[in-house]
C-alpha cells in the first residue's frame, strides 16, 4: 500500500506524463517530424549504416559514447529510426520533467492546470518549429535548458547527499547535452554557472563547509562525467587516420565558418607558395573539395594561418578584424551596430504585425522568443525586484544584471564571428528564457492579497503567446509546403540511386543542400529503412573522412577524381556526377585539364519526380574526342 505522500507524487508524475503525451500526440497529428538539415541526415546515415553499409559510432559531430550506443540500437533492430527517436525523446523528455516540477511547486489544482496551460502555450507559441523540425544542436540546447530550470527550482537541502540526489537529473541532462553537441553545451555553460552561483549566494550562510560540499561535489561530478565522455571520444578517434582527419575537420571548420576563403587573385602569390592552383581553389569555393586529394590538412591549415596573420598584421586581412588577438569578421563596434540594426528590424516587424496583420510567412524565426525574453525581463522587475527588500532585492538585481551581461557577451561574440544561425541563436534564447521563468517562479513575491496580479500575468502570458503561435503555425505550415517540394526532388534522387544500385553517384554540394532556400532533408518516421545509399556528397563535414574512403573502397574506387574519370579504370561500377538542372560544369572540365586530362561532361540521364518535374541531371565525364584534321 502506498501512503498519501507517495500516491500524491505518483499522481503528479502521471499527470505530467499525460500532458506530455497529449502534446506530442497533438503535434504528431498536425505535423510530420523532420530532420532539419542534411547534417542531421548524415549523422543518421552514419549511425544507422546507410552511409557505409555498417552502423558506426564515428559520426564525428556527436561524441563517440553516445553515437556508439545509438549505432548499437540500429544493429539490434535496424527498422527503428533510433537517432530521430532519441532526439524526440530528449526534447519531449525535458518538457515532461519541467511539467513534473511545475506540478510539484504549485499548490492548488487550478494553479497546476494553469501552469500546464502556460507551458503548452509557450512550447507551441514559441518553440513549435524546434519540436517538429529537429536539429541536434537545438536538442543539446533544450537539454541544457531543462537542466537549468530543474536546478534553479529544486527544493534546497541541508545535507550534501540529499542535495546531490535531488540534482541528479539536471546533472545527467548537462552531460547528455555535452554528448550531443559539445560546442553548444560549452556556449551555454555560463548560464548554468550563473544559476549555481545564484543558488549558492541565496543560502542563509554562504561560506560553510556544507555549502562547499554541496556545490563543489555537484560541479566536480559534472566535470568528471564530461571529462570521462571526452576521454572515451579521444581514445576512439586516436588512430592515425581519424587523428589526421580531425585536424583536417578543424581546419575546414575554421576556414568556412569563421575566417572565410581569401580571394585567389589578390593572394595569388600565397596560393602558389602552398601549391594550390586556381582550379583547386574553385573547388574550395564551391565546396567540392573532396574531388581533389591535394587539398589536405596542411594546405587548409596554411590558409587558416595566413588569414590569422593577415588579420593581426593589417587588422583588415581579407575582411577580418583583430581585437586584442581575437580574429573575427566584425569589430566590436561593427557587431554593436549590427545588433542595433537587428533590434530596429524586430521593432518594425512588430509594428507592422500590430497595425496590419502577420504576413503569410508568419513570425520570423527567433523574433517571438526575443519578444518573450524582453517581456520576462519586465515581469521580473515588477514581481521580483520592486517588492523585494534588503538582501533579496540586492540578489535579484545582481541576478538580472549578470544574466543580461552573459547574454550580451555571447551575442556580441556571435555578431563578431558572424555566426547568427538559428541552430546557434535559438538555444541561446531558450536558455535565457528558461532562466528568467525559473527566476520569476523562485523570486516572485506573490502576496495572498495580490492574487489578481499573479493571474493577470498568467493570462497575459497565455494571450500573448497564443497570438504569437498563430504566426508560428503559419510559418511552420509554410515551411512544410516548401519542404514537400524539396522532398519530392530529393526522394526522387534517392529512388533513382536505389534503382541503379550497380552505379555510384557523387552529388555536387550546392545541388545537394536545398531547393529555393528550403533544405533537402528527410522525415524522421516516414522511411524506416537503413539500407545502404550508393551516393555521397562531394564535400561537407564528412568528406575525406575514413568513412568516406571506406565508402569509395566498397565500390573499388581509389578517390573521387579517379572514380568520375580514369581511362585506365576497368572497374565495372560506373560513377556519375549529380547536379541540379542546367548546371554549368566548366570548372569541372578545367580541373581535369589542369591535371593533363581533356574531358567533356555529358548529361546521360535525368531524375524526375513522380509528377514529372525535372529535379537533377546525371552527368558522365568522358574523354574529349579529338577533332578530325
Amino acid at each position: 500500500m502506498m501512503d498519501d505522500r507517495t500516491k500524491g507524487k505518483a499522481v503528479k508524475v502521471c499527470g505530467a506524463l499525460i500532458f506530455t503525451f497529449s502534446l506530442a500526440l497533438f503535434l504528431s497529428a498536425q505535423f510530420d517530424f523532420y530532420y532539419d538539415l542534411n547534417d542531421d541526415t548524415m549523422i543518421k546515415d552514419i549511425v544507422s549504416g546507410a552511409y557505409t553499409g555498417q552502423s558506426s559510432g564515428y559520426c564525428i559531430q556527436m561524441l563517440y559514447p553516445l553515437a556508439w550506443c545509438i549505432a548499437l540500437c540500429y544493429r539490434a533492430i535496424p527498422t527503428v529510426p533510433w537517432y530521430g527517436l532519441f532526439l524526440c525523446l530528449c526534447q519531449f523528455g525535458v518538457i515532461f520533467l519541467i511539467s513534473v516540477r511545475l506540478l510539484f511547486i504549485t499548490k492548488r489544482i487550478r494553479t497546476k492546470l494553469l501552469a500546464l496551460g502556460v507551458e503548452a502555450a509557450l512550447v507551441i507559441g514559441l518553440f513549435l518549429r524546434e519540436l517538429v523540425v529537429i536539429q541536434y544542436s537545438v536538442t543539446a540546447g533544450i537539454c541544457m535548458a531543462g537542466a537549468v530550470f530543474l536546478f534553479v527550482t529544486v527544493e534546497n537541502a541541508d545535507k550534501s547527499s540529499v542535495f546531490f540526489r535531488r540534482n541528479l537529473i539536471p546533472l545527467l541532462l548537462v552531460v547528455l547535452s555535452f554528448l550531443i553537441r559539445i560546442e553548444v553545451c560549452i556556449m551555454l555553460m555560463p548560464f548554468l554557472l550563473l544559476a549555481g552561483l545564484m543558488r549558492w549566494c541565496g543560502e542563509e550562510r554562504i561560506f560553510t563547509a556544507v555549502n562547499f560540499r554541496k556545490y563543489l561535489m555537484l560541479v566536480g561530478t559534472a566535470i568528471l562525467g564530461m571529462a570521462a565522455a571526452y576521454c572515451v571520444d579521444l581514445v576512439a578517434y586516436q588512430g592515425s587516420e581519424w587523428s589526421n582527419f580531425r585536424s583536417f575537420f578543424d581546419a575546414r571548420t575554421k576556414l568556412y565558418d569563421f575566417y572565410g576563403l581569401p580571394d585567389y587573385t589578390d593572394n595569388q602569390a600565397f596560393y602558389e607558395s602552398i601549391g594550390l592552383s586556381q582550379e583547386s581553389y574553385t573547388l574550395l569555393e564551391n565546396y567540392n573539395f573532396a574531388l581533389d586529394e591535394s587539398i589536405d590538412t596542411w594546405r587548409l591549415e596554411a590558409i587558416v594561418n595566413y588569414q590569422e596573420q593577415s588579420a593581426k598584421t593589417s587588422n583588415y586581412g581579407d575582411g577580418l578584424r583583430n581585437t586584442f588577438g581575437f580574429v573575427s569578421k566584425n569589430s566590436v563596434r561593427e557587431a554593436l551596430w549590427r545588433y542595433k540594426d537587428q533590434i530596429l528590424k524586430d521593432l518594425k516587424i512588430i509594428k507592422n504585425a500590430v497595425l496590419h496583420q502577420i504576413s503569410d510567412s508568419g513570425i520570423p524565426a527567433g523574433l517571438g522568443v526575443r519578444m518573450a525574453v524582453a517581456f520576462l525581463y519586465m515581469v521580473y522587475v515588477i514581481v521580483c525586484i520592486i517588492p523585494a527588500t534588503g538582501k533579496q532585492r540586492v540578489l535579484a538585481i545582481f541576478k538580472v544584471i549578470c544574466l543580461f551581461g552573459i547574454r550580451g557577451f555571447l551575442w556580441l561574440y556571435l555578431y563578431m564571428v558572424d555566426r547568427l544561425l538559428d541552430r546557434v541563436t535559438i538555444p541561446l534564447l531558450l536558455l535565457e528564457f528558461v532562466m528568467l521563468i525559473a527566476f520569476v517562479l523562485c523570486d516572485g513575491h506573490f502576496r495572498k492579497n495580490n492574487k489578481t496580479v499573479k493571474y493577470m500575468l498568467y493570462i497575459l502570458c497565455v494571450a500573448g503567446f497564443l497570438a504569437v503561435s498563430v504566426g508560428n503555425f503559419q510559418s511552420v505550415y509554410k515551411e512544410y509546403q516548401n519542404r514537400a517540394q524539396a522532398d519530392a526532388r530529393w526522394n526522387a534522387l534517392m529512388d533513382y540511386c536505389r534503382k541503379n544500385g550497380n552505379n555510384y553517384y557523387i552529388v555536387d554540394v550546392y545541388s545537394s543542400t536545398s531547393y529555393q532556400g528550403t533544405p533537402y532533408s528527410e522525415k524522421i518516421f516516414a522511411n524506416k529503412s537503413s539500407s545502404y545509399k550508393n551516393f555521397d556528397i562531394c564535400g561537407g563535414w564528412a568528406a575525406k573522412s575514413p568513412l568516406a574512403r571506406r565508402k569509395l573502397e566498397r565500390h573499388h574506387f581509389k578517390d573521387i577524381q579517379n572514380a568520375l574519370y580514369n581511362p585506365k579504370n576497368r572497374n565495372t561500377t560506373k560513377a556519375y556526377f549529380v547536379v541540379k538542372p542546367n548546371q554549368k560544369l566548366g570548372w569541372l572540365t578545367q580541373y581535369y585539364k589542369k591535371r593533363g586530362m581533356t574531358v567533356r561532361t555529358e548529361c546521360v540521364d535525368q531524375v524526375q519526380t513522380v509528377s514529372g518535374v525535372h529535379a537533377f541531371d546525371i552527368v558522365a565525364i568522358k574523354q574529349q574526342s579529338t577533332p578530325p584534321q
